[in-house]
């Protein structure tokens, strides 16, 4: 009985020290998963790819742990609208066009503009040389490719710019989410985002200099796209959590702007849906509208409000706003960049 109850008391003993060892006697406030760290969620326009890829860097790098913060980054789709996600509390912050939240703010949205990530449109009309195509005027009589649905109002800017008419002197044709038409030559000019169908068109065999790009940067009639915003009623009570998700946000895009490469990386072991060449244009893409050519990489993130006017001007001459945006501190502001900023 003895030898029994020594060795019952050895086993009872052992697993105490095991318990232990697990945390069993350790402080519960030490215990919790992950320790300290407070849950966002941020809703993305698209699927993973560069075109976010300073959220994942920042997300790779540990950015936003050190400020806190327990962040998921939950991908989008055809049919997630980030503005949806946003009002209806299923995401923190959202990743969306200027364009589409003027739309929703002027439905009475409570959402507010609190980041801006690119400072240039990425849009494009692209051409073969070889249709004779070289400017905008060239366009009179051809049969251009668009994906409407919102994303025609910088063509018909440049259109109304050059004096011709949408319904009479072109054809607008829709296009597509291939370039398909254009290399088929069913169409004369295809509508196209410089980091992704434009690269898609060179990969086709179509180098750039058998290419005619008309960039609406250059032509005075860009809209501002990607971009960050949050409800008014979440940040009136997250402002602090927001100022820390956003500093590591942009310590991220920071990053992924001077390594893009390495950022197209991080994107594509995240979801390589497309290849490591697509990604890494996309990034080389991507970091040139984050910090366009004379802009101050100190800058990155910054709202320029006469292009937030002028993306509310095009879209309330062309349709997509009923009323003329009223462009104020509650719905575009740069109060939380400047805090992240200090």
């Amino acid at each position: 009985m003895k030898k029994g109850f020594s060795l019952l008391m050895v086993i009872v003993m052992v697993m105490l020290v095991f318990l232990a060892g697990c945390g069993g006697g350790s402080d519960p406030a030490t215990a919790e998963e992950p320790a300290g760290l407070e849950k966002m969620t941020v809703q993305m326009k698209w699927l993973p790819q560069a075109q976010f890829m300073g959220y994942y860097v920042a997300q790779a790098k540990g950015y936003y742990e050190e400020e806190g913060i327990d962040i998921e980054l939950l991908p989008g789709g055809s049919d997630i609208i980030p503005e949806q996600m946003v009002f209806n509390g299923v995401a923190d912050v959202g990743v969306t066009w200027v364009s589409s939240l003027l739309k929703y703010q002027e439905q009475g949205w409570d959402l507010k503009h609190v980041s801006q990530t690119f400072q240039n449109s990425g849009m494009l009309l692209v051409a073969k040389a070889e249709s004779g195509i070289q400017t905008p005027a060239d366009l009179a009589g051809k049969d251009i490719g668009s994906w409407f649905g919102g994303n025609e109002y910088e063509l018909l800017a440049l259109l109304e710019t050059y004096g011709l008419d949408r319904n009479t002197d072109v054809n607008l044709v829709q296009q597509d989410f291939t370039m398909n038409q254009i290399i088929e030559d069913r169409i004369d000019v295809a509508s196209a985002m410089v980091y992704n169908e434009l690269g898609l068109l060179v990969s086709e065999g179509f180098p750039l200099e058998e290419l005619t790009v008309i960039d609406f940067n250059d032509e005075g009639v860009a809209m501002m796209q990607d971009c960050m915003f949050v409800s008014q009623e979440w940040i009136e009570d997250n402002e602090d959590l927001f100022v820390r998700f956003l500093r590591a946000s942009l310590k991220g895009w920071a990053d992924a702007v001077e390594d893009p490469e390495g950022a197209a990386q991080i994107v594509y072991d995240v979801d390589g849906s497309v290849s490591i060449d697509h990604q890494t244009y996309m990034a080389q893409e991507v970091a040139k509208l984050t910090i366009p050519e004379g802009f101050d990489p100190a800058m990155i993130g910054y709202t320029d409000m006469d292009a937030i006017q002028q993306t509310a001007d095009i879209a309330f001459r062309f349709g997509l706003l009923d009323e003329e945006a009223s462009i104020t501190e509650s719905t575009f502001t740069n109060q939380y960049w400047e805090e992240a900023m200090k």
